[in-house]
């Protein structure tokens, strides 16, 4: 509930529920619904979805699909007698900015969930003993003791110091590769990016005007300012048709792949288990 609360309470927050928690949440102006994991079935993705645009307000939902997740995807189109969808417009040039924030997130997360396991794992052990009245002995040795302290130590220095590394990156906008602030080029320029530097400049524009009504106006979308996800869908999302048809034929023949892979593994095992068989009763 403090999650909620917190998450209703914050203009630009980012909930993450499940598919059980989601079912129950009814929060007003929800602008976006991003599905990390495609849904299994048309009604959870429904239900997912009708957590935004709730009483006759505009809503985006953005789906992200893997390879692997072609034929669910597919599946989910016919439910729907969908033939084409809008893909969201996608910068790959801000991946690499996106991916050394990523890098330092992860690790961060691996060591503070190493760091909670074993605290976890110790809080235990004390909770049984004191439960059948047993007292733990400390079989550590004084250089065991002193190599764990100085171990600590430096995981502490190193999350620190990763800390500090993300803040930095997270405290500046995000750049794409190979971005002059002094000259671009006009041939390369996509239509979100085009959209993203008009928003920009009236931003600027704006700052000398009302500088406390634009505050109020955060980054929504990478590398963009002033654009909603839903905006960017509307100015520069693309049309893109699929073919349900030719889609199952080739999660057929993919299928039938695996079916034969698997058969000619099965044979192969079974012919060495013949030949390994044979030289044992030839040996005796």
């Amino acid at each position: 509930m403090q999650a909620i609360d917190r998450f209703r309470s914050n203009e630009h927050g980012i909930l993450v529920a499940t598919d059980v928690a989601a079912r129950g949440l009814d929060i007003p102006g929800v602008r976006t619904v991003v599905h990390y994991q495609l849904p299994h079935s048309a009604e959870v993705y429904v239900h997912r979805s009708g957590r935004t645009a709730r009483a006759f307000t505009d809503g985006c939902s953005i789906a992200l699909i893997s390879s692997s997740d072609t034929s669910k995807f597919a599946s989910l189109c016919k439910s729907f007698s969908k033939e084409s969808f809008q893909r969201f417009p996608f910068e790959e040039s801000y991946m690499p900015e996106v991916m050394k924030r990523l890098s330092l997130a992860r690790q961060i997360d691996k060591i503070m969930r190493k760091d909670s396991q074993e605290k976890a794992t110790k809080s235990w052990f004390e909770r049984n003993a004191e439960s059948i009245e047993l007292m733990m002995e400390k079989d550590d040795s004084e250089d065991e003791r002193v190599n764990n302290h100085k171990q600590k130590k430096i995981t502490s220095m190193q999350l620190n110091k990763f800390q500090q590394e993300l803040n930095s990156l997270l405290s500046r906008p995000l750049q794409p590769k190979s971005f002059s602030h002094r000259y671009l080029a006009g041939a390369g320029i996509s239509p979100l990016l085009q959209h993203q530097l008009e928003e920009l400049a009236r931003q600027k524009l704006g700052n000398s005007v009302n500088s406390r009504d634009n505050k109020r106006r955060k980054l929504v979308v990478i590398g963009q300012d002033c654009v909603e996800p839903l905006e960017a869908l509307r100015s520069a999302g693309h049309e893109v048709r699929m073919d349900v048809k030719e889609m199952a034929e080739k999660r057929k023949s993919m299928e039938n792949f695996k079916r034969k892979r698997k058969e000619e593994k099965k044979r192969l095992r079974d012919q060495r288990r013949k030949q390994k068989k044979k030289l044992t009763g030839d040996n005796e």
